[in-house]
């Protein structure tokens, strides 16, 4: 989950980021008009764009753009020109958003919105390095460089004393659509709020006595791991009393489901696991790293060498599984089957 949720925060964030690194191309077409971008923002204030649907005021700005830069601009062609590659630009901002909404759908493909993510990025840095070149080749002349440098100065100055006020307000004024975003893009990715807590387990946890072996394999599926003929890896311990196994796969993770004839056998596995993990820890250490469930039941978590394992025992099913990046999808999963509830 922590990946999935890192992989929709990426997305969300390369949407203002793409605006910032193209934004030059409309900042040089603004320069050939001699006016700075808060002079137009003056300007185009009056501009009436109420009662119209979407797609009316989208169709009017543009044609308000491209009169005022004939009108204005000093060379009208090449400033409507930068104003199209800017719109064309920004179109990866755009697809930013329908990666984050794959990150939502698919948590078990997460590497291809990182892929796509790092493409984007690729991207902006190309653009961010065009500009660059491009106001090295195209110079403003002397004169209209002066005139908007000594009028980004008035302004610079006359903006010092509300600085710190605009400052706090845009950065609250982006995190709140920051916010909304990353929720609704949670809530598409099926998050559980109500469990928020349980990765660190908030609140003793509780357990179901009412999985089976079937609603393991439905979960696993579900979250991409691989099930068909998939072997558990401690079948041998006290094998004549396991009735059902199930195991899932995905990548260097593995989530195995074990279930016995009665519930003093699950203890005798639960410990000869946590110690075949750690065989070298001592018991007090050992105690540490166990969480007392309800009824009695234990759940044994630890790292080792980089892998995140897990032990849970509850009634007469046993659960082991292990990752190498965290436990939080395992903990997703347990949650899911109804093993942790934040109570």
């Amino acid at each position: 989950m922590t990946t999935q949720i890192l992989n929709i925060v990426f997305s969300i964030i390369l949407l203002p980021v793409n605006f910032c690194c193209a934004f030059w191309l409309f900042r040089e077409a603004m320069n050939l008009t001699g006016m700075t971008f808060k002079e137009f923002l003056t300007f185009t204030s009056d501009v009436n764009l109420e009662g119209a649907s979407p797609q009316r005021r989208m169709r009017k700005r543009q044609r308000f753009l491209v009169a005022f830069f004939r009108e204005k601009s000093s060379d009208p062609k090449k400033s409507i020109r930068l104003l199209w590659i800017f719109g064309i630009c920004t179109l990866p901002g755009a697809a930013a958003m329908p990666l984050a909404v794959y990150s939502a759908l698919n948590p078990e493909n997460l590497k291809y919105a990182f892929i796509g993510n790092l493409l984007l990025v690729l991207i902006n840095i190309i653009i961010v390095i065009s500009g660059k070149i491009y106001r090295k080749k195209h110079p403003l002349d002397e004169a209209m460089a002066e005139k908007l440098e000594a009028k980004h100065s008035k302004e610079k100055e006359e903006g010092k004393k509300n600085r710190r006020k605009n400052i706090i307000v845009y950065s609250f004024v982006g995190a709140f659509f920051f916010g909304i975003l990353l929720f609704f893009m949670l809530l598409i990715a099926g998050v559980d709020f109500t469990h928020i807590g349980t990765h660190g387990l908030s609140g003793k946890p509780t357990y179901s006595n009412s999985i089976s072996r079937e609603d393991v394999n439905a979960v696993l599926k579900e979250k991409g791991y691989e099930t068909a003929e998939i072997p558990v890896t401690y079948w041998d311990i006290d094998e004549n009393k396991l009735m059902y196994v199930c195991a899932g796969v995905k990548g260097d993770s593995k989530f195995e489901y074990y279930e016995y004839n009665n519930g003093e056998t699950i203890d005798l596995v639960y410990n000869q696991i946590s110690y075949n993990i750690s065989p070298d820890m001592e018991p007090t250490e050992r105690k540490k790293h166990e969480t007392e469930l309800s009824n009695d039941n234990k759940m044994f978590t630890i790292a080792v060498d980089g892998v995140y394992y897990l032990v849970l025992y509850q009634g007469n099913m046993l659960i082991y599984a292990y990752s190498p990046e965290s436990l939080d999808e395992i903990n997703d999963i347990l949650i899911k089957l109804g093993y942790l509830n934040s109570q």
